[in-house]
């Protein structure tokens, strides 16, 4: 093509760019163009695009169980306007449990009654909402478990119950949302810190040793509200493994006292879990306005309790109380026994006692008799001790012998 001509059509190109940029495929504007693309009208500026959605403006999910469909719980308890229980289950769509049935704590949903805890003919109900929780936070991250070991993700979301009370108002039902957790627990409803007051108490099993964590809500005015946690980290409440709870007026005023039984955990003199040696507790507590607070704790006194006293003490360099525990002539195998002879064989035999170690009871093997042995690990060997008692109630300790194991 002659060079008259490819000018001529680059001129044409360049002016159809400019006029009607949609026309053809043109590039951005050049130097050569820039002027005349600066002196157009600036167009309308682009729509602004919405905004992403995030975790915070998303509505919280509702709650889910194997057994039923999501459902929100209070907009479905709200918007029954009859008195009649079974009008509430069918709304949940849950089965309403027999008033003192056997809870079932596998996991499903359960809806029960509680008693007409105000005195208007219609019972209170408790629902237990089986559901997914997500860690609160501050809990360990969802792909690290509590020793640091992988686990899957989708474990963040832990099967838990959400505890509700349901009551009547006149009108329409409430539902009151008290606590999520993910362990078992039992339900109890009286009055506790007055003979006209309304208390409903949820008792939680926690871990593996099943230790007891009572909760109080009281009810007023067709709702509850937490009245007091005994795992709150201002409580002085100590469980029992394998324990109970109960509430009862010993002294008659209409306040009711906490009573916790189980079996202790001393900590120097540890137990296995599920083993059968050890020795129980009984704890008391009354209410101080805010709070159960500890009055006094008894123990059952048997070898175990003997043994932990007895550790203890010399734990404490507390020899008198120590010698206290012991048949002096027995033990120290002398007819003119002392205070002094004693702490004199425990600072040459057994010194570990008076330090920082933490002792095992060992169980007895199946169909043995218990010999009460605790062993002490130290290093590369351990040692064993196989005490001897008298006779109970008092099983003051007539002997003890130590033997090594590697």
């Amino acid at each position: 093509m002659p060079l008259e001509e490819m000018v001529a059509l680059a001129l044409l190109v360049l002016t159809v760019c400019v006029t009607n940029p949609i026309a053809l495929s043109c590039s951005p504007v050049s130097p050569v163009n820039a002027q005349d693309a600066a002196e157009q009208e600036p167009g309308p500026p682009p729509p602004a695009q919405a905004p992403e959605p995030t975790e915070e403006d998303e509505p919280p999910p509702p709650f889910v169980d194997s057994e039923h469909p999501p459902v929100d719980v209070v907009a479905a308890v709200t918007s029954v306007t009859s008195p009649d229980p079974e009008a509430v289950a069918q709304a949940l769509g849950v089965e309403l449990q027999p008033k003192d049935a056997p809870t079932d704590t596998s996991g499903l949903t359960s809806l029960e009654p509680l008693g007409d805890l105000d005195g208007d003919g219609v019972p209170e109900m408790a629902l237990r909402w089986a559901g997914l929780a997500t860690p609160p936070p501050g809990a360990p991250d969802a792909t690290e478990d509590t020793q640091g070991g992988e686990v899957d993700e989708a474990s963040s979301a832990r099967p838990a119950w959400f505890f509700f009370i349901l009551a009547w108002d006149g009108t329409h039902w409430n539902a009151t949302r008290l606590m999520e957790t993910e362990s078992t627990f039992t339900l109890q409803s009286r009055p506790l810190l007055s003979r006209t007051s309304h208390e409903v108490v949820a008792v939680i099993q926690e871990g593996t040793n099943a230790v007891p964590y009572p909760v109080i809500f009281q009810f007023k005015d067709h709702a509850a509200t937490l009245l007091w946690d005994s795992r709150g980290d201002d409580s002085r409440y100590q469980g029992f493994a394998q324990g109970e709870v109960e509430f009862r007026d010993l002294n008659g005023d209409g306040v009711s006292e906490l009573i916790v039984t189980g079996r202790a955990d001393p900590g120097l003199l540890v137990f296995s879990k599920q083993g059968r040696r050890g020795f129980a507790a009984r704890g008391f507590y009354t209410w101080d306005g805010s709070a159960f607070v500890p009055e006094k704790t008894e123990y059952a006194g048997n070898q175990d309790y003997m043994l932990y006293r007895f550790i203890s003490a010399l734990h404490l360099h507390d020899y008198r109380a120590a010698y206290a525990l012991i048949d002096p002539p027995r033990f120290l195998k002398t007819k003119e026994p002392s205070l002094a002879s004693f702490q004199k064989q425990v600072e040459a035999s057994w010194p570990e006692f008076t330090q920082d170690s933490i002792f095992e009871a060992r169980e007895p093997g199946p169909g043995a008799e218990d010999d009460f042995a605790f062993a002490l690990a130290v290093e590369d060997k351990t040692y064993v001790y196989k005490p001897s008692f008298g006779s109970g109630p008092k099983f003051l300790l007539s002997g003890l012998e130590r033997t090594e194991e590697k």
